[in-house]
């Protein structure tokens, strides 16, 4: 890493450089270089000449693209027709026609939508080109839906699978069947699923999971027959554009948002319980109630760490966490009054940067450590015996907490060459030391 490049380089541009440096250290990196040409590839002799300044380091990759493959990799689609049976349930079907379209509307069993996903060639891998036509990728089990999916699945619940999800749309050339027989089998030609990859993905985990726990799983599933590609293409943006409900949207009638809503109410303000509730009225009136459970988990909670990295979880898992049936709307307000100070010199910082201003190159850290200096504010009030609620005294805390932090920065900086703003308020261990340095400084020791 050049140092040197520190002086002229843009500074947020350079903790990013900072980062990938840190990167870089960890074992058996990889590094993809994409040469793109806007109309062809490189010329042979510079194509060779870069290919051999870069082959010789370890882990590099090198790939050579024109617009002809560029386009090619985003419209490329596997050819093969896959053509499928799907069991019916008794006599769980309804059939119609409009026009040139078909549906059929059925209930099937779980496993039969495992069986045509799965990969022939790999029983333990999906067949990936089946979902060609799906507009959105399977984001695995680490996706809260998804793990959802397959705890219900895979659960004493599982009955219950049918009325929870949403079910799955699959569109083909022709499908025939028996009508009027009891749990007929539908021939299906040149099948897509274009909605419900998530579900048909999550099922397939679930399955190699525990298969005989998916013998009590029904779901949904709607079959269109249309050989027009423009109609099949319309049906999966269709189905896949309804916006799914927020997990703050969710919560957003429980007792007490409604109770806090009210209470702010009576100071005048407007508490958002939905996302843009109150969206007629002026920011300066108007409470958030994922911002506010931000500011509260660094501020009342002593959590800047998570209220950094994990703002998605407040209306989730961390929930009872945050908005307990004793919270206040004063504890609240306190976290997001002190916090706007913060904010606001973050954002004086920013402009400086993006103007080429001078600026205090010391008080990057604003940057990533926002939530940080609120809870070294929380923590130089409880070290002043001052009551956090108490925000237009913490207010006047906000210098000496940038400050201290500013202090403990520039120390890590100093005995850690790969240092970076982000990983830094990133760590747990930060809050500690920050607390613990607090403590030290107006004790006078």
């Amino acid at each position: 890493l050049n140092k040197s490049l520190e002086k002229t380089c843009n500074p947020i541009l350079w903790n990013k450089i900072k980062e990938i440096w840190a990167a870089l250290e960890k074992s058996n990196p990889s590094i993809e270089v994409h040469f793109c040409g806007n109309t062809m590839e490189m010329q042979n002799g510079e194509k060779e000449r870069a290919n051999a300044s870069l082959s010789k380091y370890k882990y590099f990759n090198v790939h050579h693209h024109s617009l002809d493959t560029i386009v090619n990799y985003f419209v490329e689609r596997k050819n093969s027709v896959i053509d499928e049976q799907l069991q019916i349930v008794d006599k769980d079907y309804f059939d119609r026609t409009d026009g040139s379209i078909r549906g059929l509307i059925c209930t099937v069993e779980a496993s039969e939508i495992v069986r045509i996903i799965t990969n022939p060639e790999n029983p333990k891998e999906v067949r990936k080109e089946i979902f060609n036509d799906n507009v959105r990728v399977y984001l695995s089990r680490t996706n809260k839906i998804n793990r959802r999916i397959i705890e219900t699945a895979l659960s004493d619940r599982s009955p219950l699978f049918w009325y929870l999800n949403n079910g799955i749309t699959v569109t083909c050339d022709s499908f025939s069947y028996i009508k009027g027989k009891r749990a007929p089998l539908v021939e299906l030609k040149n099948i897509q699923i274009v909605n419900g990859g998530q579900t048909s993905n999550a099922l397939f985990e679930a399955s190699l999971n525990s298969e005989e726990r998916l013998e009590d799983v029904l779901i949904l599933v709607r079959i269109i027959e249309t050989k027009s590609q423009p109609v099949s293409l319309a049906i999966a943006e269709s189905t896949n554009s309804q916006t799914p409900i927020k997990s703050r949207d969710l919560r957003s009638n429980d007792d007490i948002q409604k109770k806090l809503e009210e209470a702010f109410e009576g100071m005048g303000l407007f508490y958002d319980r939905k996302d843009g509730q109150h969206s007629n009225q002026p920011k300066s009136v108007r409470v958030d109630a994922l911002s506010a459970g931000q500011a509260h988990l660094a501020y009342s909670l002593d959590l800047p760490e998570v209220a950094k990295k994990d703002r998605g979880r407040i209306f989730s898992d961390l929930y009872e966490t945050v908005f307990t049936d004793e919270l206040m709307a004063d504890e609240l307000l306190a976290s997001i009054k002190v916090l706007s100070v913060i904010e606001n010199k973050k954002k004086l910082l920013q402009s400086s940067i993006r103007k080429e201003e001078k600026f205090n190159s010391a008080h990057m850290f604003l940057i990533d450590g926002a939530y940080h200096v609120l809870f070294a504010v929380g923590q130089i009030c409880d070290a002043k015996g001052v009551d956090r609620l108490n925000y237009q005294k913490a207010i006047t805390f906000v210098p000496a907490a940038i400050k201290y932090i500013s202090a403990m920065v520039e120390k890590a900086q100093r005995d850690d060459a790969s240092f970076s703003f982000n990983r830094y308020f990133k760590d747990a261990k930060t809050k500690t030391k920050i607390a613990a340095y607090i403590q030290g400084m107006e004790k006078g020791l």
